[in-house]
């Protein structure tokens, strides 16, 4: 007869209030359980001990509708969809903040409260975790997250990390580990690292003394298997990285056989209609190379219906292009060729445009030289029109430049800045001892000249709007898609410098020599050194003695000069400190105006590199450059207008632009 036995299980936990649950099962004899199976036993977490009740609950529920209990792979796998369902929204609050931070963020919190907690520390030390970071402009809203910057689920991270394995043998497991950690374990992104580490290691180059090394675009012989209908992907254990291992090696693969089996069939169709063409003796004579095409091949201009062979006709845009033809074979309004025939050189027909892109296509390389020819019409287009062009440095694109004259500078919306408090004490001050003068002057101008002061102004506006305006340009060219800076023609990096490389050889250059204008070297053993404190009588770890002004061997070691020591120095008494009367002897303790010898010698060096440099450079670079200046403080900056004043190069604009900027704030 069945006994009945009780268990009481307490299940309590972070997600839940302790609450007990009892449980009967039927039993056929008492039996204690010994030790050493209770002992290998793991310890039941609360979520899997809740499990296990509901799981051998006897009442429970047992229809298709009732909801299925979670495995632990389900959940981890639901771990991750809330985790990019957190990511979502996080990326939608905060559009300025990568997705790498916010996924570090959320991994450092964990609960129900994951989301709440994330927000809140993202708003208050948002600074704080973006440090070190790239900042990128802010995202558009609702901009989809890519599949590389999302969380992925712990079956993709498993499988990934097996075939990595696999793979990169000669690399340690805990490197394939770090690499798919900073990656996001991403497969497609972590393959081409793990390969650039994998053939600089040991076993890398042992292995291809005897074997020939792969390159970064070989497929692994394991990654794929011969099935009925061609290569298959072995099947990895994720649908996800099936599909993107699909995507990575396979469908390159079968884009190109089917290419290739595209282009055999062409020229196989070709073959045979020109051959039934000649047995049907339907054939058209070209009228440039007279040679018999079929009528597939051939167009014919739209005056007289002269018969030109779809190949004379690519040859002849070919030469246009990259010869000396354009101008007698094009016809820029309508976008395509002039009849090309000889037989009547004043006609004036033209090719039709769309058999024009016909003939062209045709080809393998007919798609670049079609865009050439694009390119080629629009260039001419955007000359004739003689606007203002902000051009890409890496393609042809460009886009209309926004100009401000004098006359359009009146319609820019301005005020003036607020100012401190003390600044409009100083102006009212100025205004009230200068102010019969100023309107003296002013009604001068006014009379003599009067749009002078009005083209002052609205010429220093129209370059305060101007300057508002980031250098960034973004090239919107499907093939390039590059983001320059629009002041040095440089591709544009965050935080991005303008003439880097020549500021970093001006830098250098008075660097140096500010350092040796203070530097001494031992002549003995080479060493150099700087005194920072101390009396003039230097001694190097070498032995070496020498004086730190006039830079004589004074050591016991001298050979000429004698062991003088400190009878090198002055010894007479001078009440006051100042210079002796009865030596020329140096000063023991006296220093050199430091200061003065490291701004002259970097004076010397700026002006030394300006003429060394001017000569390298074009125009641009020359202006922009000669606008710059190296502080001796150690900064490179703008000229300013204090500077161009006492150097004698200021203008009246010059101050006038300064004065404007102060004062003014422009609403773009």
């Amino acid at each position: 007869m069945a006994q009945w036995s009780s268990r009481m299980i307490v299940a309590s936990g972070p997600g839940f209030k302790s609450s007990t649950s009892v449980m009967w099962r039927p039993t056929s004899s008492p039996r204690r359980t010994p030790k050493s199976e209770a002992s290998i036993r793991p310890p039941l977490s609360p979520r899997s001990t809740l499990t296990e009740v509901l799981r051998l609950n006897q009442f429970r529920v047992k229809n298709a509708s009732s909801p299925a209990l979670l495995t632990e792979k389900e959940e981890v796998q639901d771990e991750a969809i809330q985790l990019n369902k957190d990511l979502a929204v996080l990326a939608n609050v905060f559009p300025d903040v990568k997705y790498e931070c916010l996924r570090e963020v959320l991994r450092r919190f964990d609960g129900d409260s994951r989301l709440e907690i994330s927000t809140e520390q993202l708003y208050r030390y948002k600074a704080e975790w973006s440090k070190g970071r790239i900042q990128l402009p802010p995202r558009e809203q609702d901009e989809p997250i890519l599949i590389e910057d999302q969380f992925r689920t712990e079956q993709y991270r498993n499988a990934c990390a097996r075939l990595l394995y696999k793979e990169f043998t000669s690399l340690n497991k805990s490197a394939v580990d770090a690499v798919l950690a900073e990656v996001s374990y991403s497969y497609t992104e972590a393959r081409p690292v793990l390969h650039e580490i994998s053939v600089k290691s040991w076993r890398a180059t042992l292995q291809s003394l005897f074997r020939r090394r792969k390159d970064r675009g070989t497929v692994p012989a394991f990654i794929w298997e011969k099935g009925r209908t061609g290569r298959e992907i072995v099947l990895s254990g994720s649908a996800e990285l099936d599909k993107e291992l699909e995507t990575l090696f396979l469908q390159p693969v079968r884009e190109s056989e089917i290419a290739c089996q595209e282009e055999h069939d062409r020229q196989l169709a070709v073959e045979l209609n020109e051959r039934e063409a000649r047995k049907a003796e339907a054939l058209y004579e070209c009228q440039i190379c007279y040679s018999d095409v079929p009528f597939e091949d051939i167009t014919a201009c739209t005056a007289e219906a002269h018969v030109v062979c779809l190949d004379c006709v690519r040859k002849s845009l070919n030469e246009a292009i990259f010869g000396q033809n354009w101008a007698q074979s094009v016809e820029p309004q309508l976008s395509t060729l002039k009849c090309l025939a000889p037989i009547d050189p004043r006609c004036e027909g033209h090719i039709p445009s769309n058999q024009l892109k016909q003939a062209v296509l045709l080809e393998k390389s007919g798609k670049e030289l079609w865009d050439k020819f694009e390119d080629r019409l629009a260039e001419k287009a955007i000359f004739e029109s003689r606007l203002p062009l902000v051009r890409c440095p890496f393609c042809s694109y460009a886009e209309a430049e926004t100009t401000y004259d004098p006359h359009s500078a009146r319609q820019i919306s301005w005020s003036f800045r607020p100012m401190p408090t003390h600044y409009k004490i100083f102006a009212i001050l100025a205004c009230e001892f200068l102010l019969p003068t100023l309107l003296f002057l002013v009604l001068f101008l006014r009379i003599i000249w009067p749009s002078l002061l009005p083209n002052i102004f609205y010429t220093s506006l129209s370059h305060l709007a101007r300057s508002q305006h980031t250098t960034r340009f973004r090239c919107l060219n499907p093939s390039c898609k590059r983001t320059s800076c629009l002041k040095c023609s440089k591709p544009f990096h965050d935080p991005h410098t303008c003439h880097e490389p020549l500021l970093m050889s001006l830098r250098q250059s008075v660097e140096t020599a500010r350092t040796l204008a203070i530097k001494r070297v031992c002549p003995r053993c080479g060493t150099s050194f700087v005194k920072s404190s101390g009396c003039n009588k230097l001694t190097c770890v070498c032995g070496y003695s020498m004086c730190y002004l006039c830079r004589k061997n004074i050591g016991k070691t001298g050979e000429n000069e004698g062991a003088e020591g400190y009878r090198h120095f002055c010894e007479h008494f001078r009440p006051t400190g100042g210079k002796c009367t009865q030596c020329e002897k140096c000063d023991l303790y006296k220093s050199e105006e430091e200061d003065v010898l490291v701004r002259k010698a970097g004076e010397e060096a700026e002006r030394e590199w300006r003429g060394r440099e001017g000569g390298k450079m074009n125009e641009a670079n020359k202006r922009e450059v000669e606008g710059l200046r190296f502080d001796h403080d150690g900064v490179v900056g703008r000229v300013g207008v204090w500077d161009r004043f006492v150097r004698g190069d200021w203008t009246v604009q010059g101050v006038s632009d300064w004065v404007v900027g102060q004062a003014v704030v422009v609403r773009i």
